[in-house]
């Protein structure tokens, strides 16, 4: 073999052989030990996988409060409880935390923290984050790692040409790209549409207070384009991301207007048909939207679930913060 200035590569020896081949199997008997913390989960049913695969092994429902004293509830989907767990609590003690999710977490805790979403029969719905040691850069970085690492952006590949053309017409005219975008968020999906209103509404949380966190809308859609709107065919074309980026931007301050637009799901919705009994959606965890700049707790009475159809949301303005608690007395949809 030739180096690059042109004179030969020794033939390797004996004993170079050993070295390589004694290197080789030893690594390959660190990967297959089971006491080894490095390695990842060897049967994935969260990250890594379909979206609506993700959600039938571990999801929660999210809904939003109608506005007045009843504490009507109005039902909007489900999301991956990674999503949803590593959602609340960010929003809860981490928006004034400077580059939240610029910052990257430590990687053994980032496996751990993995480990405990991709553990069923919970699936890291009984995660309580009092009790643990990650930090809010550990879990900012795994909700990345999740949206990232799905096959499929969270906005379809067959979608992807139409929001950038949409965005990119000329004269540029808002309201004609959100009613534009509107249309694009319905065609998706259903799982699609309620995990990228769930993200949109995350993100512009923490856009709203950059003056603190340093995290604007601009600087959030740098750092989650991968995984929201993205493209094989132009990921090695950085000039492609400019575009990408600015129609994320633009969908993060636009969220309030994008969010109240999407139907509940139908009452068997194909999103949960279970593959066997684990997979039921948990009876004992809710994920209820409020606004985000409110501490507004339920009413007296606690919530009631409002019947599909008859009843809106009062619009919000900044709907956000997501208050674990349950309905006083409910039918489930």
């Amino acid at each position: 073999m030739n180096k690059r200035d042109g004179s030969l590569t020794p033939p390797p020896t004996k004993a170079s052989l050993r070295a390589w081949w004694k290197n080789f199997t030893s690594t390959q008997k660190f990967k297959r030990d089971p006491t080894n913390n490095e390695k990842e989960p060897a049967i994935s049913h969260v990250f890594g996988v379909p979206l609506r695969e993700s959600l039938r092994y571990a999801n929660v429902q999210i809904s939003t409060a109608t506005g007045g004293d009843r504490g009507d509830l109005y039902i909007y989907g489900y999301v991956p409880v990674v999503v949803a767990k590593c959602g609340l609590h960010l929003k809860e003690v981490a928006t004034e935390v400077e580059g939240t999710f610029r910052v990257s977490g430590s990687n053994k805790r980032m496996r751990d923290l993995q480990t405990v979403f991709e553990t069923p029969p919970r699936y890291g719905k009984n995660l309580d984050w009092k009790k643990e040691n990650y930090t809010t850069h550990d879990i900012a970085s795994v909700f990345r790692r999740y949206l990232t690492q799905m096959p499929e952006p969270v906005i379809p590949h067959n979608l992807y040409h139409h929001f950038r053309n949409a965005y990119a017409q000329k004269p540029f005219v808002q309201e004609g790209v959100i009613n534009t975008f509107k249309i694009l968020i319905r065609s998706m999906p259903r799982a699609n549409q309620y995990l990228l209103l769930y993200v949109l509404d995350l993100l512009s949380v923490f856009s709203r207070k950059s003056d603190k966190n340093l995290m604007t809308a601009a600087n959030l859609a740098v750092i989650f384009r991968p995984g929201i709107i993205s493209h094989p065919d132009q990921e090695l074309s950085p000039e492609q991301h400019k575009l990408s980026q600015e129609v994320l931007e633009f969908l993060i301050e636009q969220q309030d207007m994008f969010i109240l637009d999407i139907p509940p799901p139908p009452r068997n919705d194909s999103i949960l048909i279970p593959a066997s009994p684990a997979t039921d959606p948990d009876p004992d965890l809710e994920v209820y939207l409020t606004p985000s700049e409110s501490d507004e707790e339920a009413p007296k009475g606690g919530w009631r679930l409002v019947e599909r159809g008859k009843v809106r949301p009062t619009p919000l303005r900044s709907s956000g913060i997501l208050n674990f608690r349950r309905p006083a007395s409910s039918s489930k949809p």
